[in-house]
């Protein structure tokens, strides 16, 4: 009767239209499965497994590869035929008879049918037959072993191999993976640190992958204290080995406690009498995290070894840059904390002296001295030394010096000065992102002047900036003058706000306030809702007064939640609640906000950063 339905069932398939196979490589037709093939296929994914064992039989007797052996055991394995899937893994076994890896296909067999002390004594015969000098025999034996789920005989096969004693691999990658997956935390650390004492660096990478995995899952944070101890022990074994002791500095990153890698990495400074540059490199990574007091004492460590090391005078100028990004970064700050910055860029820019090396902490120091301490006089002194022959400055930088000066003149009023300078900037650097940051500067100062139209033409050219920053700057300042525009053709209510703009950017602020508290009142349906309350909110954030600014935004968000000021305003509420108010659980729903509601605004790059860092996420 079966051979009578098959036959049948051949007739059905032969009458649909022929099938072609799939183009391989450069073109040729990769060979279609055979009609038996399909027929077999089809019946043992519907679990038809009488009808998929008899094809299956065939196909077998015909060619015995392993994929038909395969399908036909699972076949009597589902209909529990273990007589018949018995029989058949026996001969494949005696055609095969130098693959130990059949015998645990039998044991598998004994498993299934209940019979565990047989299984065990077939995989131990499975074990007796491994040829230990065959890595292939051992690897498909271990593989065979895992696959059928006996994951301890996996581990028995590759510790037998490592009794030959002039082996040199020693499967600890494999171990390690296998221990992985039983949950064996302090094995697996033992088999990855094996692995380094015999190999040096050159799994180093992967290692460190590896472990990433394990500590990214450690939720109750035990398995990261068994690496640390391991680590911490054969630091103690082999203290001539650095690898050791750059994982544990690894380690300690990964689990962001900077002090310890801090100490860590100043022991072996010490040991191997280095320059500072192992010290730098963390010294960055802690402030690229914000883990400033940390980075700031690693940079301190480097420049307290003297001049007489290479890394002095680049420890001192990233130091004083580093610490001009925390104050201007928190928003909030003591009047203590600004002098304290003063002093060191002061210190910094003289003891370097007027130079190239000097030039980005000199920029710092006077936009510090003419927009937070109201000495512009002292800013342009510091800007006119840089900008002399003898400073030397790259084109580059002296045109990064003229930027900051042009921002300065435009602080202190002097218009005029300031629109030539941002042109010369965008002249000279033409096709380079300094150059078009100039034109945006530029046609930011012609909004400012009420001349729209103008601005707006040259910022509809900065849309396609190859700066993101710059070109999102830019489609929204368009967008506020062409969509106000439209609404008020005279521009009278824009002319109004970008008064109050430019207020702003002087340090006028209760004078940007009570612009923006005028045009208000003269003009309840203008189309700038949005703008005015993220430009109250940014007044409020730069005179502290925190809990006003969270109000602006708040209602910003309420009412114009899908505008375009909306990702603008989530991701500065986030900050507030980050930076000044130390709300971190607070701070990490508005950034998941962020990512969630506005995947295609510039801020969510940088507020996936800070909700994985306040996660305590491992770094990357």
């Amino acid at each position: 009767m079966l051979q009578r339905f098959l036959i049948f069932c051949l007739i059905c398939l032969l009458s649909t239209p022929a099938a072609y196979g799939q183009p391989g490589q450069e073109g040729e037709q990769v060979p279609m499965p055979s009609t038996e093939e399909q027929l077999a296929g089809q019946f043992y994914n519907n679990a038809e497994w009488v009808k998929a064992a008899a094809a299956y039989e065939e196909l077998y007797e015909k060619k015995p590869v392993n994929f038909y052996y395969t399908q036909l055991l699972n076949c009597y394995i589902n209909l529990k035929d273990y007589k018949q899937a018995e029989k058949v893994v026996s001969k494949q076994a005696k055609r095969n008879a130098r693959q130990p890896a059949y015998q645990v296909d039998l044991g598998w067999v004994y498993a299934q049918r209940g019979d565990d002390d047989d299984a065990r004594k077939q995989y131990d015969k499975a074990l007796k037959q491994l040829d230990v000098s065959d890595d292939m025999m051992i690897k498909d034996l271990a593989n065979a072993f895992e696959g059928r789920g006996q994951l301890e005989y996996s581990v028995k096969t590759y510790l037998a191999a490592r009794k030959v004693p002039q082996r040199i691999y020693r499967f600890n990658l494999e171990l390690a993976r296998l221990y992985d997956k039983r949950g064996e935390t302090d094995k697996v650390v033992v088999e990855y640190l094996e692995l380094i004492n015999s190999q040096g660096y050159e799994y180093i990478d992967l290692i460190q992958q590896n472990l990433q995995d394990i500590i990214a899952s450690d939720a109750d944070g035990k398995k990261g204290e068994l690496i640390k101890e391991q680590l911490l022990k054969e630091i103690q074994k082999n203290p001539s080995n650095i690898a050791f002791s750059d994982i544990l500095i690894w380690f300690f990153i990964q689990k962001r406690d900077f002090e310890s890698a801090f100490t860590q990495s100043k022991a072996i400074d010490k040991r191997l009498k280095e320059n500072g540059n192992r010290i730098m490199e963390l010294a960055r990574l802690a402030m690229s995290n914000d883990f400033f007091d940390t980075g700031k004492k690693a940079y301190q460590y480097v420049i307290d070894k003297g001049q007489i090391t290479e890394m002095y005078f680049y420890a001192r100028k990233e130091l004083a840059v580093a610490m001009y990004r925390k104050l201007t970064q928190a928003g909030n700050y003591t009047q203590e904390e600004l002098n304290e910055l003063h002093a060191l860029l002061t210190n910094t820019y003289t003891e370097l002296g007027p130079n190239e090396n000097s030039a980005h902490v000199g920029i710092r120091k006077a936009h510090l001295e003419a927009f937070f301490m109201n000495r512009t006089d002292d800013a342009i002194k510091v800007l006119e030394e840089l900008s002399t022959p003898q400073a030397g400055l790259t084109v580059r930088t002296a045109n990064e010096v003229k930027l900051e000066m042009a921002d300065i003149q435009l602080l202190t009023g002097e218009v005029w000065e300031s629109t030539l300078l941002y042109s010369q900037v965008e002249k000279a650097m033409r096709g380079d992102t300094l150059g078009q940051e100039a034109k945006f500067r530029n046609s930011r100062l012609a909004y400012y002047k009420g001349e729209f139209e103008w601005a707006k033409a040259q910022l509809d050219v900065l849309k396609a900036a190859t700066s993101k920053l710059i070109s999102n700057d830019a489609l929204e300042l368009s967008l506020l003058i062409g969509d106000n525009l439209n609404f008020d053709s005279t521009g009278e209510a824009l002319r109004m706000f970008s008064r109050a703009d430019l207020a702003f950017f002087q340090n006028s602020v209760s004078g940007a306030l009570s612009t923006l508290d005028s045009l208000e009142a003269a003009f309840p349906e203008s189309t700038l809702g949005d703008d005015l309350l993220f430009r109250r909110a940014k007044i409020f954030q730069r005179q502290g007064k925190t809990t006003e600014a969270i109000g602006q935004l708040e209602k910003l968000l309420a009412a114009y939640g899908k505008d375009i000021l909306a990702d603008n305003a989530l991701f500065m509420l986030a900050g507030i609640y980050d930076y000044q108010i130390k709300d971190a659980p607070k701070a990490m729903e508005l950034y998941k906000g962020l990512m969630t509601d506005f995947p295609g605004s510039l801020y969510v790059v940088e507020a996936r950063k800070r909700f994985r860092t306040l996660r305590g996420d491992a770094v990357q």
